[in-house]
């Protein structure tokens, strides 16, 4: 991956290769972003392009010898630490599930660490232990001569070790890096943080991760606007419905959802959730209230006049139209019953009554809406 393949901003981008161009990186740097965003790739890049073999100003070159080890995680100067459960004790007794999780998925989440681990409930956490051994390992020369790169995914699961780590940081060997790849900053030992140049990566807009996923992954327009609005702007959860088994056609049946809602007839409502529940489960529920509040966003930000973002034409016409009869209080109670929703979610409410209540509470609030807007046309 080059790094304007990595969806981050262009102010961040400029900033790391600036750095890497001068050679100029701080040696300790905090890269702090939402789980499963674009902070473990950029810090990787940051690390391949510190231990490429021709590094093509101040960038790797990606198809060297050391570049290819890196993409492996096989680097014998790339250390890696990240949390484990007390059975593994060290990051290296689990580094070829780490291995095998890097070649499918790099935006990766802690829900995919778990999954891959098969940890469920057991406690994660980065030992005295694990700081012993990656403190012995960045001591030690470099084995290609190029330097040594020290990478802690997720330095929050430290606690109070971390303090063990001060020094390493504070003054690490002469050519060496150590880079920390956050999704929870605010749980970092102040100490910590106050020995690193802290990079926050906000999440990337609806329009910029659609364009992404369209012009870098490769996946139609329509699929990555379904994939940015139930994602909520994760990048991990954005790929992750893409390359799901079923295409999202969320917006269509969201359509079909408000169209029916409107029209409150009750046999085409009870229609429509056995049908859709046939099809899909408590996710595809999880999906329609997600991309309703991206949507209803999107009305809100036409009705204010201000421009949309990763709306395809078809979807932006439906959004002018609600907006020519919803007002911005109508719009913010929709927004809110739709948050309400997935609360409900996810505090295992039944899918099929919570879905029904949705659907007769949605057309409701769009044919009061309505009557208002008509009436006031008449005023």
């Amino acid at each position: 991956m080059v790094i304007d393949h990595i969806p981050v901003s262009a102010l961040i981008r400029d900033e790391i290769q600036s750095a890497l161009e001068r050679r100029s990186l701080p040696h300790a740097v905090l890269f702090a972003g939402q789980d499963g965003g674009a902070q473990l790739p950029l810090a990787l890049f940051a690390a391949k392009s510190l231990l490429c073999n021709k590094p093509i100003e101040g960038l790797a070159c990606g198809v060297c010898s050391a570049c290819m080890k890196v993409d492996k995680s096989i680097h014998p100067d790339l250390s890696l630490s990240f949390p484990v459960p007390a059975s593994r004790e060290t990051a290296e007794n689990a580094i070829e599930e780490w291995r095998e999780m890097m070649d499918s998925r790099s935006f990766l989440g802690l829900a995919d660490w778990y999954e891959k681990l098969e940890a469920g409930d057991l406690k994660m956490n980065i030992s005295a232990k694990e700081i012993h051994r990656i403190e012995k390992n960045i001591r030690y020369k470099s084995f290609e001569g190029v330097g040594k790169v020290l990478l802690i995914w997720l330095p929050e699961f430290l606690g109070g070790e971390g303090n063990k780590l001060l020094k390493s940081i504070e003054e690490p060997p002469p050519g060496t890096h150590i880079f920390l790849v956050t999704n929870e900053v605010n749980k970092i030992l102040p100490t910590i943080i106050s020995r690193c140049r802290v990079i926050r990566i906000p999440r990337p807009g609806p329009s910029a991760l659609s364009s992404w996923l369209t012009g870098v992954k490769g996946f139609r327009e329509t699929e990555a606007v379904n994939a940015v609005a139930v994602s909520e702007g994760n990048v991990n959860v954005a790929l992750r419905q893409l390359e799901g088994e079923n295409q999202l056609q969320i917006d269509r049946d969201f359509i079909t959802w408000s169209r029916i809602a409107f029209s409150g007839d009750p046999a085409g409502v009870l229609d429509f959730i056995d049908e859709f529940l046939k099809a899909g489960d408590r996710e595809s529920a999880r999906n329609l209230f997600r991309f309703g509040l991206f949507y209803f966003n999107q009305v809100l930000l036409k009705k204010i006049n201000v421009q949309q973002e990763g709306l395809r034409d078809e979807l932006s016409a439906s959004a002018g139209k609600m907006a020519s009869f919803l007002s911005v209080s109508a719009i913010e109670q929709i927004c809110e019953s739709f948050e309400k929703y997935l609360v409900q979610i996810d505090r295992n409410a039944s899918v099929k009554v919570l879905l029904t209540y949705a659907t007769v509470q949605l057309g409701r609030d769009l044919r009061v809406a309505l009557k208002r807007s008509r009436e006031n046309a008449r005023a």
